[in-house]
């Protein structure tokens, strides 16, 4: 009798459940804004004039990855006046967050927070916060960084996987916060970012110029650029609104020579090593320790028409 072997069908079967590196980061997003009950936040009430600049700043960090890439999702909130110490370093209670639920439901056609802030002139050009708090303006905003400068976000495919990531877990868990990526090395400051609600949607992004255009180098050529921008169908667009800070640097600003002469260490002190009156030193910086001289004027929430910057005359 002869070997006979049937031919058999192998049926497999394709998990399409298992969850992917992306799917595993954006749920992992997500977990953390719930940690935090950053989800379903009522609008808050508007900053005061110079709070963004004198208020105490919480800071929270956490860590997630996406394969073998790891970064942090950090938390960056401006505790305002009022606040007790418990309710900036603690979470809400049930009672205040049952409140919040109440509210929201009167506050659906609200702007975010975040996009209130955006269009507040009240906090324009602080001198102490972070930067993406002097540029913008915002209170309270979510940062994606890589753990490791080794790591930095180079590519824009990376940059659009974890913008988009962000997107769901922003839309996923009702989020309102803004959400920046910090994309090439972190010295450079350079974020892309995204913010949701209320069916309006602000991108965030910025670009790194060696030198500026001429197109960019005065206010009336920017304004020029906003308005085209906007692309709006109105014949004439009114006048803009404009918070502006002109900031002047100097740096060749002593000709002469530095006064103050290397100390002779062998005539003034002779055998004594050390100083031991230390309230009035025996000589001053051999070098002039000023390297440059910055001077800024700001004109706040002016009419564009006030002010007169352009390539001529300013």
């Amino acid at each position: 009798m002869g070997d006979e072997h049937e031919d058999t069908d192998v049926f497999e079967i394709t998990d399409f459940t298992t969850a992917s590196n992306w799917e595993r980061f954006t749920a992992r997003l997500e977990e953390v804004i719930h940690e935090w009950k950053l989800a379903n936040l009522s609008v808050a009430s508007p900053l005061q004039k110079g709070e963004i600049a004198n208020g105490k700043w919480e800071e929270k960090i956490e860590d997630a990855m996406f394969a073998d890439f790891q970064c942090n999702i950090i938390h960056h909130r401006l505790c305002q006046e009022g606040e007790s110490s418990s309710a900036c370093e603690t979470d809400l209670e049930g009672e205040k967050e049952k409140e919040k639920a109440a509210e929201l439901q009167d506050q659906e056609d609200l702007l975010p927070t975040a996009m209130q802030d955006l269009l507040s002139m009240d906090n324009d050009f602080p001198p102490r916060a972070h930067c993406l708090s002097r540029w913008y303006g915002i209170r309270e905003f979510l940062v994606l960084s890589t753990a490791h400068d080794s790591e930095a976000v180079l590519s824009e495919s990376r940059c659009n996987l974890l913008l988009s990531s962000a997107c769901i877990a922003l839309s996923n868990t009702n989020c309102q916060l803004p959400m920046f990526v910090q994309v090439h090395q972190k010295w450079r400051k350079l974020y892309m970012g995204v913010c949701e609600g209320a069916g309006v949607r602000t991108d965030f992004q910025m670009v790194h110029l060696k030198k500026t255009p001429h197109s960019c180098q005065h206010l009336s050529a920017l304004l020029d650029l906003f308005k085209g921008k906007i692309a709006s169908s109105v014949a004439r667009i009114p006048p803009v609104k404009i918070a502006v800070r002109f900031t002047y640097v100097l740096q060749d600003w002593n000709q002469t020579t530095w006064p103050q002469a290397p100390p002779d260490l062998d005539g003034d002190f002779g055998d004594i090593v050390g100083c031991s009156d230390y309230s009035s030193l025996p000589f001053g910086a051999c070098e002039d320790p000023i390297t440059e001289i910055h001077l800024s004027t700001t004109w706040p929430s002016l009419s564009e028409d006030v002010v007169v910057d352009n390539d001529v005359y300013t």
